[in-house]
């Protein structure tokens, strides 16, 4: 059912110290919403902002976000986008940013004065960002690799393709991120695949690329027998983004953390092997055999005493994070999970935030996740129009400076976006939508005003023309503007950077839609935006894509 009449009422901050688990702080409010006859902007009811959690810019700026304005629109052709969100980036070194963006079997660079710069074809859907960095030293400039269908593509700053390119593995793959993890001081390329290779009495759904485009050593790292696994390593699939790369143990490599479509994760270092899961599993050896129970005695123990109403964790569309949350200077494993009971019958039971140790520990705050129950809808994909699922992906920055550690960012199956502290009590949850057909992406954390404020901007989807929204909050959850989206909205994550080299940050926003001439991407210029703060400016949180908050 579509609630038509609740997409014009007020997007309301519901806090709560009760019911989620957390200690946040009290609050209800309101603000007028598009066709409600007050304007996209106004300050809602959220609690009250923090104190800036970065340094102002110079000159400082004012606590006031300018409201978002169109500056350019960017064009191609029919091509739908998927879950990628647009990069922007000097490619060529010249001193002009491009604009790129993965849609429906095209990569596209822009520049923003409306010129493609260049364009390649792909071999299917684009799901995961583009990857864009420096992994090919042979070659000038930075490269933009995309996965789509079963292949991994890498092309120069002017768009040609790389020698050793495409790599084809297996299935569809949906993620890409890149990371140096076999510590040679080059980034390798690792995805996650929608179809598992089985061999030698294991599963593998995790490969690795180098530069050249050859297959890391190790990988994939089960059936080659890399990792270790024993016969209680249960893997299976990977739909929605599900990996991140960055260091969870402290030796200075980065290691892979790929979430997959069960009840268990996979975690590898860069030579394949297995991370150990620590010995109150029972029966289990590696991480890969720790069942994501949300009681803790019964993860160790491994089954639920009643599978009808104990919880788990699944992770079909978990985009995962790391980030240091318990202060100990290491990384931990951060990621949003759909809830089921461990029968798997019930499975419309919302979203957990989960915080673990590669060894499958839990920190002290965080031995229960932290369970955000009401559901009203993103578990499925929105019927046969191309409108996926709700990707459940966290977004982690530095919010309040006043509390230990990041904060957490996130939408959930409710309507909501929801904020957390490193010590698991809830700061605020706004609702966005009481529509079951409208969702988000995720979101962007980055200052918007130049006072060293970070604000949180997220775009909406739905399967219904003319419901999509670009949202701007300040850090206590309060709404600040609220504009409208041409087509079914944007399914990526919107990205904050200086797309016209202007000196000021834009909200760059990929369309779902571009069909009859319309725009494939808008930017949005926000007066006053800099670059003194962007905290997770993109989906995946940087253009490496790896979903990585360095410690410190």
């Amino acid at each position: 059912m579509v609630y038509r009449a609740c997409l014009v009422l007020a997007l309301t901050a519901a806090c709560s110290d009760s019911g989620n688990g957390g200690g946040g702080e009290g609050g209800a409010g309101a603000s007028s919403g598009p066709g409600a006859g007050a304007g996209p902007s106004g300050v809602g009811g959220g609690v009250q902002p923090p104190a800036p959690a970065c340094s102002a810019a110079d000159p400082p700026g004012s606590s006031e976000v300018a409201l978002p304005t169109i500056t350019h629109e960017l064009f191609d052709d029919w091509r739908e986008s998927w879950s990628a969100s647009p990069a922007a980036v000097d490619l060529d070194g010249d001193g002009v940013t491009e604009i790129i963006a993965s849609r429906s079997g095209r990569v596209v660079t822009w520049h923003a004065t409306g010129e493609v710069v260049w364009s390649a074809d792909v071999e299917g859907r684009c799901w995961s960002s583009p990857v864009v960095a420096d992994v090919r030293a042979d070659l000038p400039g930075l490269e933009v690799a995309q996965a789509s269908g079963d292949k991994i593509y890498l092309f120069s700053a002017t768009g040609g393709i790389a020698s050793g390119f495409p790599y084809t593995f297996r299935g569809e793959l949906r993620s890409l991120a890149a990371g140096d993890i076999d510590g040679d001081g080059e980034l390798e390329l690792v995805s996650v695949t929608t179809q598992n290779l089985e061999a030698n009495g294991q599963r593998d759904i995790v490969i690795a690329v180098n530069p050249d485009g050859s297959t890391v050593t190790g990988f994939p790292p089960n059936t080659s027998g890399a990792s270790g696994c024993d016969d209680a390593c249960y893997v299976y699939n990977g739909y929605d983004q599900n990996v991140a790369i960055g260091d969870v143990d402290g030796d200075g490599i980065s290691d892979i953390f790929a979430t997959q479509d069960n009840a268990y994760n996979s975690l590898h270092r860069g030579t394949g092997e297995a991370f150990d899961c620590a010995p109150i599993f029972s029966g289990r050896t590696k991480f890969l055999g720790v069942r994501d129970l949300h009681n803790y005695a019964e993860a160790q123990q491994g089954y639920a005493e009643d599978e009808a109403t104990a919880l788990q964790a699944h992770h079909t569309n978990t985009a995962p994070a790391l980030a240091d949350i318990d202060g100990d200077g290491v990384a931990e494993l951060v990621f949003l999970a759909s809830v089921q009971n461990a029968a798997q019958d019930d499975r419309e039971q919302g979203v957990a935030l989960w915080v673990l140790k590669p060894d499958g520990t839990r920190p002290a705050d965080w031995v229960e996740p932290l369970h955000f129950s009401d559901y009203l809808s993103g578990l499925w994909d929105y019927g046969e129009t191309n409108i996926v699922a709700i990707t459940n992906q966290v977004s982690v920055a530095e919010l309040d400076p006043d509390r230990a550690g990041p904060e957490m960012v996130f939408a959930g199956f409710d309507g909501k976006i929801h904020a957390v502290d490193s010590s698991r009590n809830v700061l605020w949850s706004v609702a966005y939508t009481q529509s079951d057909v409208v969702a988000t992406g995720g979101v962007v954390i980055g200052d918007l005003s130049g006072d060293g404020a970070p604000e949180i901007v997220f775009a909406t989807y739905s399967t219904e023309v003319g419901f999509g929204e670009l949202f701007v909050l300040d850090g206590g959850g309060n709404l600040l503007h609220r504009l409208p989206l041409p087509g079914r909205g944007a399914m990526p994550v919107p990205t904050l950077a200086d797309a016209d080299n202007d000196g000021a940050v834009d909200i760059i926003v990929s369309l779902k839609d571009s069909e009859n001439g319309a725009p494939q991407i808008l930017v949005f210029g926000v007066a006053g935006a800099r670059e003194n703060c962007l905290s997770w400016p993109t989906g995946r949180g940087n253009t490496l894509r790896n979903g990585y908050l360095p410690p410190g």
